[in-house]
């Protein structure tokens, strides 16, 4: 496997993050110490396809667990995430994600008895 090294040609690779001034410094750190085995692992299994496995990796738990914070409702989860509710469903479906159907009349879905 072929190590892929960020070059620093005058380019601080890490220069934005953790910015002091960002809501969640803790969490910026963490996804940015992150990136470098994340990008030489998804370049060894899918070249050229590094961006969009990195979004998807992140994007398919995101998008659930709006979802489920939401109790499936899509208007309120695209809300939060500040997505059109089309937006919300048309990735969902590219991400195979199941989005629940709501029930009418904004109450939530009675489990199955057993």
């Amino acid at each position: 496997m072929e190590q892929i090294k960020a070059e620093k040609d005058g380019l601080d690779v890490g220069a934005d993050l953790p910015r002091s001034d960002h809501p969640l410094p803790g969490v910026s750190r963490l996804i940015a110490d992150a990136i470098p085995r994340l990008v030489d692992q998804l370049a060894a299994a899918q070249p050229g396809r590094v961006h969009r496995e990195a979004l998807e990796l992140l994007e398919r738990p995101l998008l659930a667990h709006v979802l489920a914070l939401t109790g499936g409702n899509q208007l309120r989860a695209a809300r939060l995430l500040g997505l059109n509710r089309n937006t919300l469903r048309k990735r969902c479906r590219e991400l195979g994600l199941a989005l629940p159907r709501a029930a009418r009349g904004g109450a939530a879905p009675k489990p199955a008895s057993h």
